[in-house]
């Protein structure tokens, strides 16, 4: 073999990208994103919605969700790799967005610390209980709170995407193994 380009056939088993391709295009997935989310990332993400065809409103609904999640993924992802640009390490993790018929669907996921995942999923249920004026108010009293120590934010993220969404947000927690677990987060955005 000479290392150089080399014809393949359509039953090839390795991974094929118009396999790939196929499988989003059947299932509405317009984009995806997987890796390191750095404000670069970011912001090719958000010239990408501007230009879908729907509504201003909608594209900066949607980029405030993306925004929300990756930031999820930069703070909280347990894989995370080393960005020269912010001499930090910065959370890596998947977000996709599709749609079906009424909605756009943004899922992200990522790697999580398997001890915190009991107590994220009791706050994820417990937000998706309140309604428009129990979740204000759950806002609202998160804000007073300190902040806990080690933690990047005050805890809002979740609330802002059940209030910015407009509908309850999917949680679903796979554990891997006594130390990893991966953390997949579902929101629908009605498309009107």
């Amino acid at each position: 073999m000479s290392g150089g380009p080399e014809l393949i056939s359509a039953d090839d088993e390795r991974f094929s990208v118009k396999t790939l391709k196929d499988s989003l295009r059947d299932h509405r997935i317009q984009m995806v994103f997987q890796g390191m989310f750095s404000q670069d990332i970011l912001t090719l993400i958000g010239l990408s919605l501007r230009r879908r065809p729907n509504s201003e409103i909608l594209s900066r609904r949607l980029f405030a969700l993306v925004i929300e999640m990756s930031q999820n993924i930069y703070h909280y992802s347990t894989r995370k790799v080393y960005s020269d640009k912010d001499k930090r390490y910065i959370g890596t993790g998947i977000i996709g967005l599709g749609e079906d018929d009424d909605y756009n669907l943004l899922v992200s996921g990522n790697y999580m610390d398997t001890s915190k995942t009991q107590a994220l999923l009791d706050r994820s249920t417990y937000i998706n209980t309140l309604d428009d004026v129990g979740l204000k108010k759950y806002y609202q009293e998160q804000r007073k709170k300190p902040r806990t120590d080690g933690m990047p934010g005050a805890n809002l993220g979740l609330i802002d995407m059940r209030r910015k969404s407009g509908n309850l947000i999917g949680v679903h927690v796979m554990k891997i193994d006594e130390k990893d677990s991966f953390f997949v987060l579902t929101l629908k955005i009605r498309k009107d």
